[in-house]
């Protein structure tokens, strides 16, 4: 075995994908679950479909093509780049746009590839990211009537976003507004939206309070499958399998990330000689807590910040990070020696970036 890894239980996923389906589809909204964290990876997309999942969606085409072979609809969420287009045709049977030029292109590309694309034309409803303004009625109407125009383009829905860059939180009174400008558009143009989708994972709050409007039928959904836990207020949900940290720590014990000891000696707490920045560029200060049976790791900043990780025992405390290395106290702890292997859970930026790193991937098809 090599390290660092990345540990990751398919069979917790799955059956938090199955509790999620079960929840979520008897309040009437249908999911996208999002592989986005994972890099692509095919088994954890596979984990998703044997939970109930129809379309398994990712933000870049590379990796809709690493899942090319699951079997279940594929979507592209991250709106596509013209230079794309032909890709995003061949890869995803349905993408995000709120571009009149990407349709066309799309357009081109579904009839020269034999195929009908749908499109979810996407809604800014106050996140200032992808999306139509939701004033610009008029601009909204012209996106979704030249959907329904262009040849080899089908209109999947209308949806919009929450919380990932404007930290806007969903409430009711936003989706009721969402709902306002889809209505108005659907009389304007004499049609019917089949898919309203109402954000991602943090407006499942909605659904769990009874406040989330009829209309909304589907939401585009990762964290909450893969953590197990409301993303507005924190807590564990008794229907996933979870951490039993602090829910506002935001970890998973879905994912444990290991790391080997390269090093386990007693040291001062305190550098030794006149300090300056860090390789960082950072100053720092530093605690004499006297000399301290202390251990380095085999992974660094660059593979992920020691902010994002836990360690699964207690009394491993971690100090600091170099690019390559990360230094953990391990004076309550001395039972460890050099090769032992430690243990950590992960928050969401962690576990996206151990999926984009080197880490090997393993994979544990049983709940202890």
């Amino acid at each position: 075995m090599s390290y660092p890894a990345i540990e990751i239980n398919l069979l917790k996923l799955q059956e938090n994908v199955a509790a999620e389906v079960g929840f979520l589809g008897r309040n009437g909204i249908e999911i996208m679950a999002v592989n986005k964290v994972f890099n692509g990876d095919p088994e954890t997309a596979a984990a998703a479909v044997r939970g109930g999942i129809r379309v398994v969606a990712e933000s870049r085409v590379s990796n809709l093509k690493k899942i090319k072979a699951v079997p279940c609809e594929t979507a592209l969420i991250r709106s596509p780049s013209l230079n794309e287009a032909g890709d995003t045709v061949k890869y995803a049977d349905i993408s995000l746009n709120s571009e009149p030029a990407v349709l066309k292109a799309l357009s081109r590309e579904a009839v020269k590839q034999g195929k009908t694309h749908q499109v979810m034309l996407m809604v800014d409803m106050g996140d200032i990211r992808e999306g139509v303004w939701f004033e610009n009625i008029d601009e909204i109407t012209d996106l979704t009537h030249l959907a329904m125009k262009l040849e080899g383009i089908e209109i999947y829905g209308l949806g919009t976003n929450f919380n990932c860059y404007g930290a806007v939180i969903p409430t009711r009174a936003n989706a009721e507004l969402f709902i306002s400008v889809a209505e108005e558009v659907e009389k304007r143009l004499s049609m019917r939206f089949k898919y309203l989708s109402g954000g991602n994972c943090t407006s499942c709050h909605l659904v769990e309070k009874g406040e989330m409007p009829e209309r909304i039928n589907h939401l585009r959904i990762g964290g909450y499958h893969e953590f197990g836990q409301n993303y507005i207020d924190g807590k564990y949900l008794d229907m996933f399998h979870h951490s039993k940290h602090d829910p506002l720590l935001y970890l998973s014990d879905l994912y444990i990330y290991k790391a080997e000891l390269i090093e386990v000696s007693r040291k001062p707490t305190v550098p030794f000689g006149e300090t300056g920045k860090d390789a960082f560029m950072q100053d720092k200060t530093f605690i004499d807590r006297g000399a301290r049976l202390r251990g380095l790791l085999a992974f660094g900043r660059q593979d992920v910040p020691f902010e994002n990780l836990c360690p699964v025992d207690g009394r491993v405390k971690i100090s600091g990070q170099t690019s390559d290395h990360t230094v953990i106290d391990l004076e309550n702890s001395g039972e460890y020696k050099v090769g032992d292997v430690i243990s950590f859970e992960v928050d969401y930026t962690a576990l996206l970036m151990i999926c984009n790193s080197s880490a090997e991937r393993r994979y544990i098809y049983e709940c202890e």
